[in-house]
């Protein structure tokens, strides 16, 4: 990929400027320059965010674990693109579940379910009504109640089971917070499939950079940030210098880097759950590991990503680990430790230590910068793109807009962002015809 770092004076002052060339920016900067306006997209770092992919000795390593929900906002944006991204489904018939130190081989199909001993006889019956009921549920009874609460009448192995499914969908690692409607929301999302992408998410943002340049958008690397304020026009200041434009959209940013640097506080941000983490350990292998595995009383994951995506050299394989950081963790484990967990997690679901060629360790990995929290309303109750409240500034990220999580949300208040700052543009007379 190639990235620029022009001078101020290279940059005429464009219609609309995007901070930020995470998904969210990178979806803004495109919805933007589609429409017409002169568009300049900053990010003090190369293109991608949390999207960027890193490569060593052909495999291609993801910053944690990433699927394109097939029913979300971002495939689609690209899908009526022609981007559609190739890639694999996750191998749902191969899954063993840890609990009590013992695995517990299942695939999710009525049959084992209804056989499978992880489950109590009454618990079978009631998670095939479950799994029956939840993907056509009306779930906006339960915006407002905490996960938690909503687990309360489950018998325990059901809710193990239950509180698994909502963690690896949602990496939220917080059942006494996070809002039940959200919860369910994306079970259902999920229930519709994923895809791990061919060469990992530099894929995607690839082509969205190079969308965002055919349509004449400037895509500048480089750039840190130092403030955004309005004073006729929105200005940006960069080390380099400011840049005056329409309308700014800060996109990818989290909630302290914007009031940071704008001096204004976010409507409604007190409402909002805390930034989720997550430990990730990415193994190289030299030969495909089938099977998935999910901890059902320990907060744990293992996929394979590779080969069920082209994410490493033909007949090796990349097997991602990790564990869901609980909500609040301060005083927790030490990364020495948690690395240790999950190498055992990984040989107990059969990785051999020959078989590996090398690794990568992230202990602390933002994975959202808020969740849905049952107190501030769920979704509904997240920002909305103007919750600034400074004129021609607006906001997107995964914690804004009352729709879709994870990558989904980034890319959905994108878009909204973007049209909001067209918009303003539009009536400033600024965005050609």
């Amino acid at each position: 990929m190639t990235t620029s770092h022009e001078s101020q004076h290279d940059i005429p002052n464009p219609d609309i400027v995007v901070v930020g060339a995470g998904i969210a920016g990178l979806v803004a900067a495109l919805t933007a320059a589609e429409s017409g306006a002169s568009v300049v997209l900053l990010d003090a770092q190369t293109p991608g965010g949390r999207a960027r992919t890193t490569d060593r000795d052909g495999y291609h390593y993801n910053v944690g674990p990433h699927a394109l929900y097939l029913a979300g906002h971002l495939r689609p944006f690209l899908a009526s693109r022609n981007m559609d991204p190739a890639g694999g489904m996750p191998d749902t018939k191969h899954v063993r579940l840890l609990r009590d130190g013992r695995l517990w081989p299942i695939t999710f199909n009525a049959l084992d379910i209804a056989r499978t001993k992880l489950l109590s006889p009454r618990s079978r019956v009631r998670t095939l009504s479950l799994m029956a009921r939840i993907p056509k549920m009306d779930v906006e009874q339960f915006v407002g109640t905490t996960w938690r609460d909503w687990l309360g009448n489950e018998p325990d192995d059901v809710a193990g089971l239950l509180e698994m499914f909502v963690r690896t969908g949602t990496y939220v690692n917080a059942p006494d917070d996070f809002d039940a409607g959200a919860a369910l929301i994306q079970f259902q999302a999920a229930l519709r499939g994923v895809r791990y992408i061919d060469g990992g998410w530099r894929t995607i943002v690839d082509g969205l950079v190079a969308r965002i340049r055919a349509c004449g958008g400037r895509v500048s690397s480089g750039r840190t940030v130092l403030s955004v304020e309005v004073d006729g026009d929105a200005l940006v200041t960069t080390a380099e210098g400011t840049v005056r434009a329409g309308a700014v959209v800060l996109a990818g940013l989290s909630p302290d880097a914007v009031e940071r640097i704008t001096a204004a506080s976010i409507a409604g941000r007190g409402d909002a759950g805390a930034a989720v983490h997550a430990s990730v350990l990415d193994i190289a292998l030299d030969r495909a590991h089938p099977g998935l595995v999910f901890g059902i009383d320990e907060p744990l994951y293992l996929s394979p990503h590779g080969p069920t995506a082209r994410v490493n050299p033909d007949g090796a394989g990349l097997v991602t680990v990790m564990r869901y950081t609980p909500d609040a963790e301060v005083d927790g484990p030490t990364a020495t430790q948690v690395r240790e967990r999950l190498t055992t997690f990984a040989t107990r679901a059969g990785i051999a230590p020959e078989r590996i060629v090398h690794e990568r360790y992230l202990h602390r990995l933002v994975v959202a910068n808020s969740f849905p929290a049952a107190s501030g309303g769920g979704l509904r109750g997240r920002p909305g793109v103007a919750a600034l409240g400074v004129p021609d500034v607006f906001l997107a990220g995964d914690w804004v807009g009352s729709t879709h999580q994870l990558a989904d949300a980034a890319s959905a208040s994108g878009e909204a962002a973007a049209l909001r700052a067209v918009a303003h543009a539009t009536r400033g007379s600024r965005v050609r015809a």
